[in-house]
């Protein structure tokens, strides 16, 4: 009888302390944990640890807005793991977190920050032409919504393709510039002086299109490395720190009118960058020697970009539209080509009664452009007022911060052409990025969906405005050439 009730105590006992434990495991925290980071030019590589089963990822950026996300990691329990931070550029501080959701649903992070390494002293750039998008429906805007039309109204033709060959695969993405295979979004200045180097790289310019009141040599030294560039397209052996090419004759296709009289230097690990006007457009008047040219001067260059300014050459903000369309056809005639453009940034002295081009002008058209599809931007003349400077240094700071997502392929949207509001989307380790312009000096409410959003919400990159979507439509109101880049998490975050 004894022998039994000892028994039973002791049966007591271990109830009684494993029900301790089980009470001290459930009231203890869970943690996240960074130990370490290892930084490289174009990326870096964050390890942490977990203490518990659950869902883990990393986000990313310049600032505590972050706005790129890793894939998710599963834990399914403590686990120590790295993930791997790809397209970020070489000397850029940036901020990451680590962020777990738990099996409970409750969330907790752990935050760090890291410098990339330096720009590499060997630079090797590269621009293979994207792939068709061979699952278009063949409209000449597969990823917009046409307006409705009225009973027994017919639609209209598809407008003229310009240069473009019938039976052309329809190419929605222009491609990236690649810098020792890592994908980046050009910056872009024209032969610029070297005593404004500072000012434009304090202003977030990462590529210098050769150089002017001097020759290459000082180009190279005052760079010292911090920022690549290219050399005249006459001088093709010179070579040092940054270079990743030549830069053919400003506007080509008037300047010089024949695409035989180019040079064309070739060497590997070393591109070609062209600038046309926008001429090349169906919707333009011809060049001097007509549009017959474009196809061959889309072949003389890797990386192909062109000009309108709407205020300062074309003397109209109302012609503003035109750099989201002709980016847009641009892509289509260089068949996947990296492209970019040139953002008008100070007068030009085309339009004498015109007033120069405002910081919203600026910023509105450096967006219009990537909406489009640009892989990069140029900003020209390069010096700027002191107000249209902090604007360049505002949007390049985010186009850095996004530059992964925007550098994505070009995500379906839809939208009227009846607004004013133009739209283009990007994915990227699942979540989106959708950019709305407001092409009108008006206040104007848009609308647009992407597939996919299912109600998850849609945060304004610069001011962290919250909307909430109907399920995958968006509703909006934009000033007067405002500009709404939104974030979207990836589902479950």
């Amino acid at each position: 009888m004894l022998r039994r009730s000892a028994a039973l105590l002791l049966l007591a006992l271990s109830a009684v302390a494993a029900l301790a434990s089980s009470g001290a495991n459930a009231t203890r925290t869970p943690v996240a944990d960074i130990v370490d980071v290892e930084a490289r030019p174009f990326s870096a590589i964050v390890k942490w640890r977990v203490s518990d089963p659950g869902r883990i990822v990393l986000e990313v950026g310049t600032d505590d807005r972050y706005g790129i996300w890793s894939p998710t990691t599963v834990a399914h329990d403590a686990l120590t793991a790295r993930t791997t931070l790809s397209g970020l550029e070489p000397a850029t501080t940036y901020r990451f977190r680590v962020v777990a959701r738990w099996r409970n649903g409750i969330k907790a992070e752990v935050r760090g920050s890291f410098r990339t390494d330096p720009w590499p002293s060997s630079t090797a750039a590269t621009a293979v032409p994207a792939a068709a998008d061979t699952s278009s429906s063949g409209s000449a805007s597969p990823f917009v919504l046409p307006p409705a039309l009225p009973p027994g109204v017919a639609p209209a033709p598809p407008p003229s393709t310009g240069a473009l060959p019938p039976g052309t695969p329809t190419v929605e993405s222009s491609s990236p510039l690649r810098v020792n295979g890592n994908a980046i979004f050009p910056r872009m200045v024209w032969r610029q002086c070297p005593t404004y180097y500072p000012t434009s790289m304090s202003a977030g310019i990462n590529l210098f299109l050769g150089v002017s009141c001097t020759g290459p040599d000082e180009q190279l030294d005052r760079l010292a490395g911090r920022a690549i560039s290219t050399v005249d397209a006459n001088t093709p052996g010179i070579s040092g720190h940054g270079i990743v090419g030549w830069h053919l004759a400003d506007e080509a296709d008037v300047s010089v009118g024949d695409a035989s009289k180019l040079p064309a230097p070739k060497a590997n690990g070393r591109v070609t960058f062209l600038t046309l006007t926008d001429h090349f457009s169906a919707h333009t008047a011809p060049p001097p020697n007509g549009k017959g040219i474009y196809p061959d001067f889309f072949k003389s260059a890797d990386v192909i970009g062109f000009d309108t300014y709407p205020v300062e050459v074309r003397c109209s903000l109302a012609q503003i539209d035109n750099v989201y369309w002709m980016q847009r056809e641009l892509i289509s005639l260089t068949g996947g080509q990296p492209t970019f453009q040139w953002i008008e940034a100070g007068p030009m002295e085309h339009c004498r009664e015109n007033e120069d081009p405002t910081p919203a002008v600026v910023r509105a058209e450096t967006w219009l452009a990537i909406a489009g599809g640009a892989r990069g931007i140029g900003y020209f003349p390069d010096w700027w007022a002191e107000d249209i400077r902090n604007e360049v240094r505002l949007v390049n700071r985010e186009i850095l911060a996004l530059a992964p997502a925007l550098l994505a392929p070009v995500a379906k949207a839809n939208w009227s052409t009846e607004s004013p509001v133009r739209v283009g989307a990007r994915r990227y380790n699942g979540a989106t990025y959708i950019i709305a312009v407001n092409t009108s000096t008006s206040p104007t409410s848009t609308s647009f969906t992407v597939l996919g959003l299912g109600g998850r919400k849609l945060r304004v990159f610069r001011d962290g405005r919250i909307i909430t979507p109907l399920g995958d439509l968006v509703v909006d109101k934009l000033p007067g050439l405002g500009v709404a880049v939104y974030v979207v998490p990836p589902p479950g975050w």
